[in-house]
């Protein structure tokens, strides 16, 4: 295998505060700068750093030729997810492309966690700019988010201001006057991590906010594509949903992504960067075609939910669902929604009747309240395909017509 045994990592603990920031950030300069030194593992608050330190050495099988950063992609708290291993020229490489299709650098506001990648990258566009971002301390309600506007904007020597959220806060934002006024001033409001909805994009844009849709990963250390047209350097192709041998010029398919931003390799397992035809190609988990010279996005390969930037594994949910007892069968699926971009919803046969809300708790305390159905609906039998198999399609829009926020409802 490529690459070299690692150690433990360093865990640099990451909370959205002022003093953690400054510290990651000067944590982080010796690797922008391109020296050698250990591991870097990012942690929120929250978590066991000598266990989580433990757990990525006992899954690292390779440490990936330059790789100084190890980031996780979402779902490896449990067990499910990956280590990605980047290397300082990357991280680089993403922000000097990012300022180019951003008209250049300004001073960030960082309202996302940075132990993930979103809001990792704010501090390392702050580090190579030579300025300090405004941090939004603890909550990312509306208010802070428009003080923390207007404060790096009085901080900025041009008054330009970039913003990176998700379509939760940007939502949350849009109901709010002051935050409106602060954002429709900032020179870029970024916004990825979740679909976000088309009616949000265009109240958004109705309100004067510069907003662009950025769409990337861990693996591509952030968004690497911006209202759908790639960053300079960066190449988009198709192939099989299956991965195949990697991209075939087809027109749509399996998303590949190529660019000096990709990652150096996964630490734990099979690789996930092929060499071809003298570039370093990712495969990526989504579906996607070219329409007008911008990529459109139109699903993901495998069965993930991402709601509210967090990716849920739909079989994972499944599995937590009938392993509660309470019901039959169960079929999960996503629901568009405008708040959170898609919704957990669970088609569940229940032949004892439904009790929703010990259902959801339940899951809850299997794989996390986050992640347990926000729509429950109880059906005699679920809608079946002549093949035998669950009509997904079906179940879905009977759910999507059918459902009301937070609340189960029953179907004979």
């Amino acid at each position: 295998m490529p690459g070299s045994p690692a150690a433990s990592p360093r865990v640099l603990v990451a909370a959205r505060t002022g003093a953690s920031t400054r510290a990651l950030a000067r944590a982080l300069e010796p690797l922008l700068a391109g020296e050698d030194g250990p591991l870097l593992l990012p942690a929120g608050p929250d978590e066991d750093a000598a266990a989580l330190a433990a757990d990525a050495a006992a899954r690292t099988v390779r440490r990936p030729d330059g790789a100084r950063l190890v980031m996780r992609t979402s779902g490896s708290t449990s067990g499910s997810g990956r280590l990605v291993g980047l290397s300082g020229a990357q991280l680089r490489a993403s922000a000097a492309a990012t300022d180019e299709s951003l008209g250049g650098p300004g001073t960030w506001v960082l309202a996302l966690p940075p132990h993930h990648i979103a809001g990792l990258q704010v501090i390392v566009r702050s580090v190579l700019a030579g300025r300090e971002p405004v941090v939004v301390e603890h909550r990312a309600t509306p208010e802070r988010i428009a003080r923390a506007v207007g404060e790096a904007a009085r901080r900025d020597p041009h008054g330009r201001v970039h913003v990176s959220l998700v379509p939760t806060q940007l939502a949350d934002a849009l109901a709010d006057d002051a935050a409106v006024g602060a954002l429709a001033g900032a020179a870029s409001v970024l916004v990825g991590g979740a679909t976000t909805p088309a009616p949000l994009v265009a109240a958004s844009r109705d309100a004067g906010l510069t907003l662009r849709l950025s769409y990337g990963m861990s693996e591509t250390c952030g968004g690497c594509v911006h209202d759908g047209l790639p960053l300079p350097g960066v190449r988009v192709a198709f192939g099989p949903p299956d991965g195949g041998d990697g991209p075939d010029g087809r027109p749509g398919g399996r998303v590949w992504l190529s660019g000096p931003m990709v990652m150096s390799d996964y630490l734990d397992g099979e690789t996930g960067v092929r060499v071809l035809g003298g570039g370093r190609w990712l495969a990526t988990s989504d579906l996607g075609s070219m329409s007008g010279g911008r990529l459109a996005v139109d699903g993901r390969v495998d069965d993930v939910i991402v709601s509210g930037g967090l990716k849920i594994s739909a079989p994972a949910v499944a599995e937590a669902v009938l392993g509660t007892g309470l019901v039959s069968r169960c079929v999960v699926v996503g629901l568009d929604d405008e708040r959170w971009g898609r919704l957990v919803a669970a088609a569940v046969v229940a032949p004892g009747g439904l009790d929703a809300a010990g259902l959801r708790d339940a899951v809850g305390r299997a794989i996390g309240r986050e992640r347990a159905p926000r729509v429950i609906g109880r059906f005699d039998e679920l809608p079946m395909l002549a093949s035998g198999k669950p009509d997904r399609a079906a179940i879905r829009a009977l759910l999507s017509g059918a459902r009301v926020d937070g609340t189960a409802w029953e179907r004979g």
